[in-house]
């Protein structure tokens, strides 16, 4: 009886583990992280695959053709974990995929930091001539070492479903800004097929997530449009994939996690707020990123005394200047000028006045990159002996003197001592007020079919692809700042000429960024702003030489300053000429004025 009984517990044990075990492998299979992660490692070493395989023909001298195919099916692979690489491991995602870009630390300007990965040993696989299989084994062991490092690194990978949904979101912003541009395979011009690689691995990462039928057919609609379209790189219809498919669907993840109460990702290393419907949301930046630890938050009264100060004379050493005498509300925020005068009036300043319309939506200022936030900006002006020559000792004790001005500083600050820091708090709380982002672009991406004609809708598809324009200027701000996460800010060196002259074009001698820290690979290289409001901020350029939009489009249309016969070996403008008909640049030449909105700082409410 007893050994029956025995028998019988042990049969009963052997029940409920097994039960359990098949409880917990349901459970498995119905969990989003568990299933993630699977497909994740099986992704990886599927990639290890290839870039193994690619070495292989490369040391087996295979045809030049076969290589470029076993590349370009090696970045489908990537693409399909692209996402969680990304977001996990940055810095290994550098490696494997970074741009095709020089860099160097300050400390050692004259050491650069040479790229490594895809972007790299695509110019390589795909030269037209001098096709040298050595160069690129060389590229393939950098790239397998990187593989190698990621597939050692999957299992601190630490997944949550919150996680998992803000890394495809933020793939999703990386597709529409980078990925459909061409931006990281400008040679071959693959994009559309990776973005079918891209909208595969989502389709299936979102499938992972239960009750999700919205979601899954938005994602599932997607692909479909992906899938469905034959024709070539600068044909494919970017407006209509961004604004019916993509935005949608990121609007249906988002609804995804509210109903579900799954919480949006805390974090506060990026512009673009984790519980934004989808990029172009109209509350979809936080601008607190682009702000200093320490500074206020900009209060109604904070905005109101920073205007006040903007207008003020006292602020410059003559008492005849202030910061409206160069940034023309009228001229939507610009003097008109090629070249503004010193305070003196003695000569011509270095370089052209910006526009201070939507400067909030940078990482860093002026045209050579030079600080960070627009408080240093602030003061840098102030107290540049040039523009205004400022002392802010002699500006604090005449407003402490002022009680009209110390009324207005009680209401923002509650305190009647008045302190440099706060002057400039105020005028950059004032600056980042100048908000401009309901253009028709805008409203066309928010939903509005109306907002965009035929022509413009037809410039933003020039601009995206064949002009490779979006390449450098990114969405949704069209400035140098690099999504998805918005916190780096591109240079470029076009080779600008002295005057408009092109047929005896000499190269302008500012030398840029290089003049900081003197890293040679920066020599004219300047920061790459925002073309939102450019029809209405004429001149261009740094020196202001262009006075039209279209001699500027003309000007990247004959590949940048190598087009004019410049012999820079570090521009970074691709030379080629892009080969635009009339039509098209008078269509790349609509959708820009289409990115024009004065409507926000004409009106007499600041904008918060």
């Amino acid at each position: 009886m007893n050994k029956h009984w025995i028998k019988l517990k042990t049969l009963f044990a052997i029940a409920a583990v097994i039960i359990t075990a098949a409880l917990l492998s349901a459970e498995k299979q119905n969990d989003p992280v568990a299933q993630v992660s699977a497909y994740f490692r099986t992704q990886v070493d599927s990639l290890q695959g290839q870039v193994r395989l690619l070495r292989e023909m490369l040391m087996t001298r295979a045809p030049q053709a076969q290589v470029q195919e076993a590349f370009l099916q090696s970045r489908l692979t990537y693409k399909r974990i692209e996402s969680l690489v990304e977001y996990h491991f940055p810095e290994t995602a550098l490696k494997i995929n970074g741009p095709n870009l020089l860099e160097a630390e300050v400390s050692e300007p004259e050491q650069p930091i040479y790229p490594t990965g895809f972007q790299v040993l695509e110019e390589v696989v795909f030269a037209s001539d001098n096709w040298e299989p050595k160069a690129a084994i060389k590229e393939v062991d950098g790239l397998i070492f990187a593989v190698n490092r990621l597939k050692a690194q999957q299992a601190n990978m630490s997944l949550t479903r919150s996680s998992v949904l803000d890394a495809i979101k933020l793939n999703l912003y990386r597709l529409i800004t980078r990925g459909i541009s061409g931006f990281d395979v400008p040679v071959a011009l693959n994009s559309i097929p990776e973005a079918r690689s891209t909208m595969r691995a989502t389709v299936q990462l979102l499938n992972m997530f239960p009750e999700a039928d919205q979601m899954h057919q938005s994602a599932q609609k997607t692909l479909q449009y992906l899938e469905q379209y034959t024709g070539d790189f600068n044909e494919f219809d970017r407006a209509v994939f961004v604004s019916k498919y993509v935005n949608p669907l990121c609007a249906s993840m988002y609804q995804y996690q509210v109903d579900h109460a799954i919480p949006f990702v805390q974090t506060h290393n990026r512009a673009i707020a984790a519980n934004a419907p989808h990029l172009f949301s109209e509350a979809a930046y936080d601008l607190s990123f682009y702000t200093p630890t320490g500074a206020p938050r900009p209060t109604a009264a904070i905005i109101d005394l920073g205007r006040q100060l903007f207008n003020d004379n006292r602020l410059s050493a003559t008492g005849k200047r202030s910061c409206a005498t160069c940034h023309m509300a009228d001229k939507a925020f610009t003097d008109g000028l090629a070249l503004n005068e010193t305070i003196a009036g003695d000569r011509k300043l270095l370089r052209n006045t910006p526009t201070l319309l939507n400067a909030a939506y940078q990482p860093v200022q002026f045209l050579d990159s030079r600080v960070t936030f627009l408080e240093d900006q602030v003061h840098d002006v102030i107290a540049n002996p040039a523009e205004m020559g400022g002392a802010f000792e002699h500006i604090v004790a005449a407003y402490t003197k002022d009680k009209v001005f110390r009324k207005s500083y009680q209401q923002a600050y509650g305190s009647n001592t008045v302190t440099a820091a706060n002057i400039k708090y105020a005028l950059a709380a004032y600056v980042r007020s100048l908000t401009a982002m309901n253009s028709p672009f805008d409203r066309y991406m928010r939903g509005d079919d109306q907002a965009m004609t035929a022509q413009e809708i037809s410039g933003f598809n020039i601009f995206m692809g064949k002009a490779k324009c979006g390449t450098c200027h990114f969405m949704p701000a069209f400035n140098g700042s690099v999504p998805p996460y918005f916190e780096k800010m591109e240079s470029e060196i076009l080779g600008v000429p002295q005057t408009s002259d092109t047929l005896n074009a000499k190269l302008d001698l500012d030398s840029g960024k290089y003049h900081l820290y003197k890293i040679p690979h920066q020599l004219h290289s300047f920061k790459t702003t925002s073309v939102r409001n450019a029809a209405v901020t004429a001149p261009y350029m740094h020196n202001g030489v262009f006075a039209t939009l279209r001699e500027v489009i003309d000007f990247y249309n004959r590949g940048g300053g190598a087009g004019l016969g410049f012999e820079l070996d570090n521009q970074t403008l691709p030379p080629d000429p892009l080969g635009l008909s009339e039509r098209e640049k008078k269509d790349l030449e609509a959708f820009i004025g289409a990115l024009t909105d004065t409507t926000s700082y004409k009106q007499k409410t600041i904008r918060l």
